[in-house]
């Protein structure tokens, strides 16, 4: 008979022989089942006793010496067992996963920008500054023209923005071409901008400002969406925000371009898609309710920047534009009407769209300088410039030949604005100095090749 020893093994173990490679073997196989969740089958065990058997011929050891072994066996084996599912979970190292702070989350490189803004990149805003980007005349994927374009501009604006970021984003009408939405429910708030701008980096609020072809829709559905998507921001047709940045704010008002036409309109043939513009939203009277809030609004408070925000231009060198004041008498008068009002209540800056080209311009009066900015090259189709013998001694500067979109960076001394094309490249900057009661020397390094710089579209 043979004689076995006392075997204080584990109670997790089978085997009740505690000696040499049969206990190795036997362990071994019970933390891989514990592990694997494999079953410890008879056939294990009894491949485990003819090693047992040879080594009952070897001299008989201290229970003291098989406990040793015992749990010197069960720890190399959990030690084995650790070390191989800690290497199932650990990252592959050709995981292009970087982080320079455990406190900052892992940033993946999928290189998607790479190129953009290589040969003039948007400069970073200085501390403490207030940055926006300003969007014109955009809303035209899945048309016949401006589809490609709208979502090349986006993409541009990611990656300006990933590499500079922005507080927020305004736009200048034409939300939505040819005639608005019909509804809140309408599919193209999801397809022509929640999906076209949809970056981490432009997850910041929208300010949008109305357009003519918003006001052949449902103006109210716009005003709507903002209880659908809390990065829509736009209280109502016509509103007023205020940004601060250190040492200082801007007063930014949001006007209805179309409404205010409505008090110098006395047919629907003497304004641009008059037959198709509705009483409640663009008629005389809800002119009027614009006009004296506007007025209002303008009059009160000191900021230190106030920047007055719509869709149609106040001084342009366009040919369309040129053409809509003989076209349409009600576009011209409500154009002198704003222009002057601007003036009178020294309004720092006017930012537009309507006219797909980018403008810079500026008037003097006894308040101050204005200046007038176009940036409607969001997506549709550019427009054609007079020749620059043709433009009046206001226009400072005008490109018609990129689509793209506007930085703006706000401080106490000073607006600075960036034109981009839709490879984040600058194309163009221009400074408004707080200091200054004049308008700066007229650029006459832009006007030499603009005559060559023709596009067409009639929109």
């Amino acid at each position: 008979m043979i004689d076995r020893p006392t075997c204080n093994c584990p109670r997790i173990f089978i085997s009740r022989f505690c000696q040499s490679c049969a206990e190795t073997r036997l362990v071994a196989r019970n933390v891989r089942s514990r592990l694997f969740r494999t079953p410890f089958s008879s056939t294990d065990r009894s491949r485990s006793l003819p090693c047992a058997r040879v080594s009952m011929r070897r001299p008989r050891m201290r229970a003291s010496e098989v406990q040793f072994r015992c749990v010197g066996t069960v720890i190399a084996a959990f030690l084995f067992a650790t070390l191989l599912t800690s290497s199932l979970r650990w990252p592959s190292p050709d995981a292009d996963i970087f982080s320079d702070d455990y406190g900052h989350a892992p940033v993946v490189e999928d290189g998607e920008c790479a190129g953009y803004g290589r040969s003039n990149p948007l400069p970073p805003a200085p501390s403490g500054a207030l940055s926006l980007f300003s969007l014109g005349d955009w809303g035209v994927r899945g048309l016949r023209v401006g589809s490609d374009a709208q979502m090349a501009v986006a993409r541009g604006m990611k990656c300006a923005a990933r590499a500079a970021p922005v507080s927020a984003v305004f736009t200048l009408g034409d939300n939505f071409y040819g005639n608005g939405v019909v509804s809140v429910d309408d599919a193209q708030f999801e397809f022509k901008w929640a999906s076209v701008y949809a970056d981490a980096a432009l997850d910041v609020p929208w300010y949008p400002a109305l357009g003519d072809h918003d006001q052949c829709g449902d103006v109210d559905a716009q005003v709507q969406f903002s209880e659908r998507n809390e990065r829509w921001r736009m209280p109502a047709a016509y509103y007023e925000e205020t940004f601060a940045f250190d040492g200082g704010d801007a007063q930014f008002v949001f006007v209805d371009w179309v409404r205010l036409e409505g008090a110098f309109s006395r047919s629907p043939e003497d304004r641009r898609f008059g037959e198709r513009l509705r009483e409640d939203q663009a008629g005389k009277d809800t002119s009027e309710e614009h006009w004296e809030w506007l007025r209002q609004t303008l009059g009160k408070g000191d900021p230190t920047w106030r920047v007055v925000v719509g869709h149609r231009p106040l001084i342009s060198v366009s040919a369309r534009s040129a053409r809509d004041d003989a076209a349409f008498p009600a576009e011209a008068r409500t154009r002198d009407a704003l222009r002057e009002t601007m003036e009178h209540f020294g309004v720092d800056l006017w930012i537009n769209g309507h006219d797909h080209t980018v403008q810079v311009a500026c008037s003097e009066t006894e308040k101050g300088a204005t200046h007038f900015v176009t940036a409607g090259v969001g997506g549709y189709d550019l427009h054609e410039l007079l020749p620059s013998a043709e433009w009046p001694e206001e226009m400072a500067f005008a490109d018609a030949s990129f689509h793209g979109f506007a930085a703006h960076r706000f401080t106490a001394e000073a607006i600075t604005t960036h034109f981009l094309d839709e490879r984040s490249e600058v194309r163009r900057s221009f400074v408004i100095d707080k200091r200054a009661k004049t308008c700066p020397g007229r650029g006459a390094s832009s006007k030499a090749n603009v005559d060559d710089n023709v596009a067409g579209g009639a929109l």
